[in-house]
Order: C-alpha cells, then structure tokens, then sequence
C-alpha cells in the first residue's frame, strides 16, 4: 500500500507554531517549509493560494480543536466560570513556558486586517465560534439569549486583549486581572438569578428581570 501523505499535517504543524510565535509577515514560505522537510510543490498541491490559504487552514484548524474542546468541557456540571478559569491558566502556562507562546489565533488574527482578507475570515469565525460555546452554555445555564451573546463576547474579549497585553509585557499579569474580572462578570449573573439578571442600561448594575406590575386604578 502507498505510504500516507504526511506532507499537509507536516506543514500544518509546523506554520502553526511559525505563525503563532513569529506572526504572519514575518513567516515565509521557505522557512515553513525547510523546517517541515517539506518540497513546494507539496505546498501548492495541498494549498494552491500558497500562504494565505495555508494560514486560513491553521486558523480554522486551531480554531475547531479550541472550539470542540471548550464546548465539550461547558457541557459538564462545573460552573462556566470555572471552566474560563482553566482556559485562561492554560494561557499563562504556554506564555511561562515560553513568552512567544499564547492563542493560536490572535498573531494571525492581528495581522490578517491588512495582510488577508481569507485569514481575516478564518479568524473571524474562530472567535464567534468560541463566543457561541459559550453563549449556548450560558443559554443553557438559563440566561436571556441576548445577555448570553453579551456576557460570552465580553468574557472573550477580556482573555484574548489579555494575552496580548501579556505577551507584550512578557509576564501573565493582564491574564490575571482577565481571569478576575471574566470570572465577576459570570458570577453576577449567576449568583443575581441566572438568566434572571439583565443589566441596567443606565448604570451597568444587574437587576431582576421581573415582569411589571398592573397599574392600580
């Protein structure tokens, strides 16, 4: 039987690591492929737009496996909060152990505005994948559908502006004070009610979503 063609996973591998520790502009094709031992003419043959459609592959690749994982752990009885808390601990492990390190995503996801609009769009449905997991937990969990899209894009937001923020600085303490402030924002939803508790549109502050009272004559 003819051996497998390693050749896609080899360079799949390897531009992930590149691109997440090197970014995209500062990636080039010769150097994915002298370090996953790989010939161009692999590289066309899998992604015939060279680059950018290689880059969209790690995107969508990286993003599905974060994806399936996260949802499969909201899909648990621990507390979505919980559960943002390891996420974000798994964030400062990487950059500890090596400060280049991080989310697969954002390098690429960063550069791709200007550099690819076929990256941008992988990049782009990563995020609203990850937001969608947990919108549906919080759904599930018993929040109103709208506060659940609002709490889950915030939450994101807070981890993935903090690991740049880390990454720049080269120490987890953005992570930290996201950890925190994700945590506060799906605590108070649940500890006010679950999805009972809608914010105030004036103050912020959460209040019980309760229906109005008849007007007594």
């Amino acid at each position: 039987m003819p051996r497998p063609d390693r050749s896609r996973a080899a360079l799949l591998e390897v531009a992930a690591q590149l691109f997440r520790r090197q970014g995209y502009a500062a990636t080039g094709v010769n150097q994915i492929l002298e370090v996953a031992g790989v010939r161009a003419g692999s590289l066309y043959h899998h992604f015939p737009d060279g680059k950018a459609e290689l880059a969209a592959a790690v995107v969508d690749t990286a993003g599905a496996g974060i994806g399936a994982l996260l949802r499969k752990l909201l899909a648990g009885a621990a507390p979505a909060a919980d559960i943002m808390d390891r996420w974000v601990d798994l964030m400062a492990a990487g950059l500890a152990a090596d400060e280049r390190d991080g989310c697969p995503i954002e390098p690429i996801a960063t550069e791709s505005v200007t550099a690819s609009p076929v990256v941008r769009a992988a990049s782009a449905r990563a995020f609203a994948d990850w937001i969608g997991a947990l919108a549906d937990r919080l759904r599930a969990d018993g929040w109103p559908d709208e506060q659940a899209e609002q709490v889950a894009g915030a939450v994101v937001s807070l981890i993935e502006g903090a690991l740049l923020l880390s990454r720049v600085a080269g120490e987890p303490g953005a992570l930290h004070s996201a950890k925190a402030a994700a945590r506060a924002l799906l605590d108070r939803g649940r500890d006010q009610g679950g999805g009972r508790a809608m914010p105030c549109p004036r103050c912020g502050e959460f209040v019980e979503a309760l229906p109005a009272e008849p007007v007594q004559q």
